[in-house]
């Protein structure tokens, strides 16, 4: 659950208002088409083992083409280990697939990038990359490194105003690394220049805007996202994807307020059968994303819906 609280992971005091947020190099897009579009990609795998982001190879068919990472807090990519469990069918389901050591933690820690940020809780909690808009994929992209990259969110002034910035070329990689989704400058051009002051003329709305190769937002501090995302299992579709069920939880505010870096991350590892046991967990909602598996088994969303439990 998103609460207020000022915390070591918020940006430099210069970004204000709103409340608008790692990354491998994602290859341009070729296509001189004027709309970004979703990624279908050719060599994708059933491959249900999911390794770690940190691996330097790539595939061809992925949207991110290098391992250049700057996320260095929360939901980054887990490490290698050498006692990694394949996710495997179960006997009793062999439909259903669950997963186990580091194959979990990949899991989790990829859904946990979308569910920390409260990504697309409106709309009835639906989102699909084949009808995204550029605004929505934006907001993915910044809440994400204001959230676990902060340092990649530049501080500017415009009159008397005050933004935080990415370039559009990160923006891309970002949104690359996690969707089946290319993003295109010529949607981004579409969107509204900054505006330079607080009066009557200013936007109903803190952004994306768009100007000077960069996106902007205007952002705020002091605020907590405490929610994280255990996979409970996944199941291979024909098509070759790969559904993901998993249930949204909250940590124990009180808890999270001491926890460090590390020990959030440790959350990330949870099993189902743990985090149902786990009194420091608050449910708060269940999801299923359909995401698209490369050959390294990293994963890219393509749909994703979300159901929160009414708070009482």
């Amino acid at each position: 659950m998103k609460k207020t609280k000022i915390m070591a992971l918020a940006l430099s005091s210069c970004l204000i208002l709103g409340s608008f947020a790692g990354c491998n190099k994602n290859e341009p897009s070729a296509s001189s088409e004027s709309s970004s579009e979703a990624v279908t990609s050719s060599e994708t795998t059933t491959t249900t083992s999911a390794s770690s982001d940190t691996e330097k190879t790539a595939e061809s068919s992925d949207p991110s083409a290098s391992s250049e990472s700057s996320e260095d807090t929360k939901a980054t990519d887990p490490e290698e280990s050498k006692d990694t469990k394949p996710a495997e069918p179960t006997n009793d389901e062999p439909d259903k697939i669950t997963f186990d050591g580091d194959s979990q933690t990949y899991a989790n820690t990829f859904m946990t990038n979308f569910v920390e940020q409260w990504f697309y809780y409106q709309e009835e909690g639906k989102f699909d990359v084949k009808n995204a808009k550029v605004e929505d994929v934006l907001h993915f992209a910044i809440m994400h490194l204001k959230l676990n990259a902060p340092k990649e969110i530049k501080g500017e002034n415009k009159g008397e105003c005050s933004f935080g910035t990415i370039s559009f070329e990160k923006a891309r990689d970002v949104i690359g690394k996690y969707m089946m989704y290319v993003l295109n400058e010529d949607d981004c051009k579409k969107l509204p220049a900054p505006p330079d002051s607080y009066g009557d003329t200013h936007p109903p709305y803190w952004g994306p805007y768009y100007e000077d190769g960069k996106v902007w937002f205007e952002l705020g501090d002091g605020e907590s996202y405490t929610n994280i995302a255990v996979v409970d299992y996944a199941k291979s579709e024909e098509d070759g994807n790969m559904t993901l069920v998993f249930t949204i939880y909250e940590i124990d505010f009180d808890i999270f307020n001491d926890l460090t870096i590390d020990q959030i991350k440790a959350y990330y590892k949870t099993t189902p059968a743990k985090a149902k046991d786990d009194k420091t967990l608050i449910k708060s909602g269940v999801g299923v994303a359909n995401v698209s598996v490369g050959q390294s088994g990293k994963y890219f969303l393509n749909t994703y819906e979300v159901e929160l439990i009414p708070a009482d």
